[in-house]
């Protein structure tokens, strides 16, 4: 049977009496009762960014042969290499001070997950809060030390954020709605959790690896054993650019994955064919088959962006002043462009998730979205990143505290350096921060993903979820309209 045809609204949100059709296209697929944009089975798109990946990825895995072999050499010689006060990390003390900051920082991660369920409206705002008086602390502090220019920086930056927090106050409701809903979508489906601590950890691991890579390059090269300076600075780059590209991949595996679950209950929950048994191996598997190409090719970008910025970092550590300044000058212009890419990106990979679109396409669409919902998508994207940002630079000090509590009480000291004890307190501040970011990983692939919906289909929302189509139609009329 056929659904019932849908009301056409008029941007105040009332239904209109005239026959004028929709700006979106709710039309529904007889074979699968679903709108005909959502596509559950996509072909493969940009099988030679995936190639090409795969070829990358293979020589890294060359390299490493010879560089970790030196590693070991050098070991198996007494000779401590390139790892330093990193080997602190392995050491039983070592271990379980990062041990004490996970357990710190997964327990807040969870109260603090369901703190934003039961009180969305006052964490918005208690975080908006926090970040304004961060912004003031970080002032004083390079005020008072005498570093002017960060200091006004921070100034500037406090000020912004109180001005954008009086014009941003009528936005809030939506904020609340979306924050609520995606909330209460991923805590009934955990495996989109799990699925990105699985990632974590993958991350870590190979973080790991990489350093192992380029501490025995650093060795090979401190040793005489290379090809000169030349060849040495075009491996660090090659491994440089191969981290940045895999870290991407593999985060934007997880992105990906996970919008494809919030997909799937923004069509299928409700509908006459209803929620697939398994929609985060499914997911899954479609970001690891289908859409692979396209992550890799969203992922290059990033990683092409980085690695230039990291040959500018370079250069800003020249003792040439003119080398410094343009080293500062490009790094400068590519960190805006890194941060234009990845805000696309987030954007455009959950287009290829929803729709199953090559990347090109995603990003196009979605630039059509940032020209047709811009305003709301930014200060949507804002309000919600900002209470996990605050929660994750909570959850980093916290864990950091607990490190160091556990090292001044214990004997972890003994025999110690202070290079141990800062290295372990910033490490457990780095994971800290991390695995709290991880769910807010979730929660913002969430938001991003009934964004994208809501902006190009609404009346998929109206047909299947009628009351919540109605709630979030009450805090943004617009979102009738569709794009």
């Amino acid at each position: 049977p056929q659904p019932d045809p849908q009301p056409h609204y008029t941007p105040q949100g009332q239904p209109m009496t005239s026959v004028m059709p929709p700006s979106y296209d709710g039309s529904i697929n007889p074979e699968t009762g679903l709108p005909t944009k959502f596509n559950p089975k996509p072909k493969y798109n940009d099988v030679w960014a995936f190639l090409l990946f795969l070829v990358q990825l293979a020589g890294f895995v060359v390299l490493s042969y010879f560089t970790i072999s030196k590693v070991v050499q050098d070991r198996q010689k007494g000779v401590k290499g390139n790892l330093g006060p990193l080997d602190g990390l392995f050491s039983k003390e070592g271990l379980i001070t990062l041990a004490i900051a996970v357990g710190v920082s997964a327990v807040f991660s969870v109260l603090y997950y369901f703190l934003t369920q039961a009180f969305p409206r006052q964490v918005i705002k208690v975080t908006f809060a926090a970040s304004i008086l961060f912004f003031i602390a970080l002032a004083a502090f390079y005020l008072v030390k005498g570093i002017l220019w960060p200091g006004i920086i921070m100034a500037i930056f406090a000020v912004l954020y109180a001005l954008t927090w009086w014009s941003w106050r009528s936005r809030i409701p939506f904020a609340v709605v979306m924050l609520t809903t995606v909330t209460s979508i991923a805590k009934s489906y955990p495996a989109t959790f799990v699925l990105s601590f699985a990632g974590l950890f993958v991350q870590v691991v190979y973080s790991l690896y990489f350093m192992t890579v380029v501490a025995g390059t650093f060795d090979s090269y401190n040793d005489g054993n290379g090809s000169g300076a030349a060849v040495f600075y075009v491996k660090l780059v090659f491994c440089l650019f191969s981290f940045f590209w895999t870290s991407q991949v593999l985060t934007n595996i997880v992105h990906t994955t996970v919008c494809g679950v919030f997909a799937t209950y923004y069509f299928m929950k409700g509908s006459a064919q209803g929620m697939t048994k398994s929609p985060t191996i499914e997911s899954l598997k479609r970001a690891c088959t289908t859409s692979i190409g396209s992550i890799c090719f969203g992922s290059l970008i990033i990683a092409i962006i980085q690695t230039m910025r990291a040959i500018a970092n370079m250069a800003r550590s020249d003792s040439d002043g003119i080398m410094q300044f343009i080293g500062c000058l490009f790094d400068c212009i590519l960190a805006c462009l890194q941060g234009i890419a990845e805000f696309v990106n987030k954007y455009a990979f959950a287009q290829v998730a929803i729709y199953g679109k090559p990347y090109m396409q995603a990003a196009k669409d979605t630039w059509n979205i940032i020209q047709n919902r811009g305003v709301e998508q930014v200060i949507n994207d804002t309000l919600i990143g900002n209470v996990w940002s605050m929660a994750a630079l909570i959850g980093g000090v916290l864990s950091a505290l607990a490190s160091y509590a556990y090292i001044q009480l214990s004997d972890a000291m003994v025999g110690r350096t202070t290079t141990f004890t800062v290295v372990v307190i910033v490490t457990a501040f780095v994971m800290g921060l991390q695995i709290v970011f991880t769910v807010g990983t979730v929660i913002d692939s969430g938001v991003v993903t009934t964004f994208v919906c809501l902006a190009e289909d609404p009346a998929a929302l109206a047909r299947t979820k009628p009351e919540l189509f109605e709630e979030i139609r009450a805090t943004w009329p617009e979102v009738v309209q569709g794009v």
